[in-house]
């Protein structure tokens, strides 16, 4: 049975939902391709090589890093900087391919907070998103004099803060050289993902990284350590160093033409609605429809949340029954109330996606940790038994379990009418030190789930917190009848969606 401690628990919470796993701060500098190699220090393995290089053109200032694993897996990133390198990101974009040219994940992010629906706090307008880091917006130079500097990062997980302090000057050498240079601590803040975890534990918990910086301008990160491999239990203790500095090429101007495919639209079955309900998670409001439609490569299940404002997000996930995994992929999407896709991400279920962790667990009974998961709950209520369980993963690529547990019949309030319902709970199996048990209250999870008592077991309920610590509880309630026809109807604001299907 898989587990996970609660102390890893929380810092995957904390790394996890704001530091997203390809992100590292701006390494490039003008008019040079910057070249970084990752090794596991206790093999020595080169896991990674990357480049790095800025452009400015008519696409507006851009930072493009191509990162090779040590399996043939190929990454290709860009941050674009609409108003500039000394401002943050606006936009991200990145596709992953694995040795044989297989898509295993696709990312596109518009960086405006009011895309990011379950954000726990308001993000300040100087923080930067985790995934493009502006290394100008950092000043460098400043610790370089001496002083200290603080940035904060944001994500779909809220912020953290960064602390740089500066201590000792040393001559390192890496494999692009020996440099004079200035050792870096960085501490991160976390008390803005975890505002009612006591403060004395956030000290106690606090993760610090470390990196070297040339001591003269232009002003570049040398080496990286502390950071790890996210998500990976092969490879924890690993540094990045720099391997090289070499010219920019005309090549290099261009933007990859597979990178369109991050943010790109095409075909997609049509859906049709096998439940919705009103959403409510704090001042947010919204309608919830999941829809199901049948493929030759298995069934389609989606969730669609159109908020208030006029947001709306938007989950796809492939289940093929006779797999390991269950789950063939995952697309979560977001459109503004234009209709504009500003948000998507892709992952396959399998482990060509996780490049530094090739043996990486991927249990039968694996499904998507979004909102999918309200269309895949019913069949999951254990039937024989007061309990079952399942295992579920995110973006982050962290697998949990989850139990879901009956607990005795209640009624549910459905328009004027109240209806006879299974009570289930659902938790994360977590192995807590007893020490730690106190804690245990403030960030691990716990979900109530109501389901129709009749054949079906349509979801009639769910309250829980949707998002990292410190978010308030979601609450989802079933319409008193299914929107639409009674035959199943189209799923509302249907896009033009890409074809992920493998090939």
């Amino acid at each position: 049975m898989l587990r996970f401690s609660l102390h890893a628990f929380f810092l995957v919470s904390a790394l996890g939902f704001v530091l997203p796993s390809q992100a590292l701060a701006q390494l490039s500098i003008p008019g040079k391709v910057m070249t970084y190699r990752t090794l596991d220090l206790d093999s020595g393995e080169e896991l990674e090589r990357s480049r790095s290089w800025q452009v400015l053109d008519a696409h507006r200032a851009r930072e493009l890093t191509a990162i090779t694993y040590a399996i043939g897996t190929e990454v290709v990133g860009e941050c674009t900087f609409a108003n500039g390198f000394d401002r943050p990101a606006t936009t991200f974009r990145s596709i992953m391919r694995s040795k044989t040219g297989e898509l295993e994940r696709s990312d596109f992010d518009t960086f405006d907070p009011s895309y990011y629906p379950f954000l726990a706090k308001p993000i300040a307008a100087n923080a930067q998103p985790g995934a493009c880091v502006s290394k100008r917006s950092l000043d460098l130079g400043t610790l370089v004099r001496g002083g200290q500097i603080e940035t904060w990062i944001w994500s779909d997980g809220g912020s953290v803060g960064a602390i740089f302090r500066p201590e000792d000057n040393e001559k390192l050498a890496v494999p692009a050289g020996t440099f004079d240079s200035l050792r870096v601590r960085i501490d991160l803040d976390l008390s803005k993902v975890f505002p009612h975890v006591p403060e004395l534990f956030l000290k106690l918990v606090k993760p610090h990284f470390t990196i070297w910086i040339t001591c003269r301008e232009p002003y570049y990160v040398l080496k990286m350590a502390g950071f790890g491999t996210p998500n990976s239990k092969l490879h924890t203790n690993t540094v990045t160093e720099l391997a090289s500095i070499g010219e920019l090429t005309a090549n290099d101007s261009k933007i990859p033409a597979e990178l369109a495919q991050a943010d790109s639209a095409g075909e997609q079955p049509r859906l049709h609605a096998i439940n919705s309900g009103s959403f409510r998670q704090g001042d947010r409001a919204g309608h919830v429809t999941f829809a199901s439609a049948s493929t030759p490569a298995g069934e389609e299940l989606a969730a669609r949340v159109a908020f208030s404002n006029g947001l709306a997000t938007e989950s796809r996930t492939l289940i093929d029954r006779g797999a390991s995994p269950a789950t063939v992929y995952l697309d979560d999407r977001s459109l503004a109330a234009n209709g504009a896709l500003v948000r998507k991400h892709v992952i396959f279920f399998r482990k060509a996606a996780f490049p530094n962790d090739p043996k990486k667990d991927l249990p039968a009974d694996l499904y998507g940790a979004d909102m999918t998961l309200g269309a895949i709950l019913p069949r999951l209520l254990p039937e024989g038994s007061d309990e079952a369980s399942f295992h579920v993963m995110d973006f982050s690529g962290e697998v949990n379990q989850l139990t879901i547990h009956r607990d005795g019949m209640m009624t549910v309030a459905l328009g004027g009418d109240d209806k006879s319902s299974i009570h289930a709970k659902l938790k994360p199996i977590v192995d807590t030190p007893i020490l730690m048990r106190p804690l245990a209250y403030f960030f691990i999870p716990s979900f109530d789930a109501y389901f129709d008592a009749d054949s079906g077991h349509r979801l009639l309920k769910f309250e829980g917190p949707l998002g990292p610590p410190g978010v308030p509880n979601a609450t989802m309630l079933a319409d008193e009848r299914l929107s639409g026809s009674a035959d199943g109807a189209a799923l509302p604001g249907n896009q033009q969606d890409q074809d992920f299907s493998p090939r």
